[in-house]
């Protein structure tokens, strides 16, 4: 991989270790409200997984030469974590792990088939346990919609494209990364992987059991 390709990747890989940091975080800041046994439990094991997660990326880092260092500031980070700190769980989930676990891994896994072996590597268990957290948002929220009457769905819906478009908000402004630039060095598009996030997102949507959507900067 040239060095140019070589960097981009890296610049990413910074930018998916410090989210799963993130995620540790917000699991963690989370658990002791967890509104059941199981829900702790998914928590716990999240948690878990994103240590691994992080541990994988940060030793990758270090053979890149680009030891971790975080990429939210940390005004940013705590505004982050307050707002997960207000939603419900339901609407936690569908922050976490709907909407970052489950829509934003689509742009890891095409950065991950672009990268070269060492960064595929680091991202292999990660988007593997990612696709497994989001299932379980799935399937809370499946749960609910199947107790909803059909205004309350229409409801549901309406707030969890809110959802997906706040998350989405905090992204661009917490992570000032030049996105663009690393995608192209590694052969990537912002439209190509604008319309797998929109893919995902109709996918998402479909499994929980909603008629597909998107939110409005999904359309932009």
């Amino acid at each position: 991989m040239e060095d140019t390709a070589k960097q981009a990747a890296a610049t990413l890989l910074q930018v998916y270790a410090d989210i799963d940091l993130l995620a540790l975080e917000l699991c963690s800041d989370r658990l002791p409200f967890a509104p059941t046994a199981e829900a702790r439990k998914e928590l716990m094991r999240q948690i878990g997984e994103e240590v691994i997660h992080f541990s994988l990326q940060e030793r990758t880092l270090e053979r890149l030469g680009r030891p971790f260092l975080p990429v939210i500031d940390l005004s940013r980070r705590e505004e982050i974590k307050a707002w997960f700190s207000g939603l419900g769980w339901y609407e936690f989930l569908a922050g976490l792990q709907l909407g970052i676990e489950g829509i934003g891994i689509a742009v890891v896994e095409r950065v991950s088939e672009q990268a070269g072996p060492l960064v595929r590597e680091s991202l292999r268990i990660p988007i593997a346990d990612e696709l497994r957290q989001s299932s379980f948002g799935v399937q809370e929220w499946q749960a609910l919609i199947s107790r909803s009457t059909p205004v309350e769905r229409e409801d549901l819906r309406r707030r969890i494209l809110g959802i997906f478009e706040q998350v989405y908000l905090l992204a661009e402004k917490s992570l000032p990364v030049p996105f663009e630039e690393c995608w192209n060095s590694l052969g990537l598009t912002k439209e190509d992987l604008w319309e797998t996030v929109r893919g995902r997102t109709r996918g998402i949507l479909a499994k929980v059991g909603f008629d597909p959507g998107l939110p409005a900067s999904f359309v932009a």
